[in-house]
């Protein structure tokens, strides 16, 4: 209905304004964390996390998979989609489905090419190279792809696509969040600014897609909805 096209309109520039006011508090925190934060957290981790052998040899041996995990949450959803579309219309899981087969791709490029801008040195390589601390833009190095952290910024997107379509599962998905931001931090991937940073675009980037994507669908709640 009119009206209610009208409210949904006014609560997603609501939720866009807020995160858009919302990028000060997070940059200057983001600066301060390099600036005095990053480098005393991950030798903390080092000195007191890894004096552990134990500790060291399983962080050091997990194998990177988040492209696994993109495709096969891309592939999932869509056909996901497909099947709850062909079956029963376009309903809401049908549309949730369908974001996090949009969130998931579109985090995973954001991150590349942010990766690639920002050139910022990996916190595992910086503790055996600790004169390259910091930015080097467009560098294109393998160890400079440490900002900001692409685990946290495409499991954010996912994360908030079901946020935003299972309020009863808000308390999960900011666990499940917050045990990642946890994970990064103490087995050295990354430094705590890359991983706010990537939590911040990672809402940003789901944000984007379901006005894009779903503007069309009238099942798109709002997150606060």
């Amino acid at each position: 209905m009119p009206h209610d096209d009208a409210l949904s309109a006014g609560k997603h520039l609501r939720y866009d304004s807020a995160l858009l006011i919302a990028l000060v508090p997070v940059a200057l925190t983001t600066y301060y964390c390099i600036g005095h934060l990053d480098i005393a957290v991950a030798e903390f981790v080092r000195r007191y996390l890894y004096a552990s052998k134990e500790w060291g040899d399983l962080t050091s041996s997990i194998p990177d998979a988040l492209l696994i995990l993109v495709v096969c949450v891309t592939v999932g959803s869509y056909s996901l989609f497909r099947y709850r579309a062909s079956h029963y219309g376009i309903d809401a899981p049908a549309v949730m489905y369908k974001m996090l087969a949009n969130a998931a791709p579109a985090s995973y490029i954001v991150k590349s090419f942010l990766k690639y801008a920002f050139g910022r040195i990996n916190t595992r390589e910086w503790l055996h190279a600790p004169q390259e601390y910091g930015f080097h833009w467009f560098s294109g190095a393998v160890h400079h792809s440490g900002f900001p952290s692409g685990h946290m910024l495409v499991v954010t997107a996912m994360v908030a696509v079901v946020w935003r379509f299972h309020p009863h599962r808000r308390p999960a998905c900011l666990g499940l969040l917050l045990l990642l931001a946890l994970a990064m931090i103490a087995t050295n991937y990354h430094f705590v600014s890359d991983v706010i940073a990537g939590a911040y675009v990672g809402l940003v980037v789901e944000a984007c897609t379901c006005r894009v994507a779903g503007r069309k669908y009238r099942f798109l709640p709002m997150v606060n909805g």
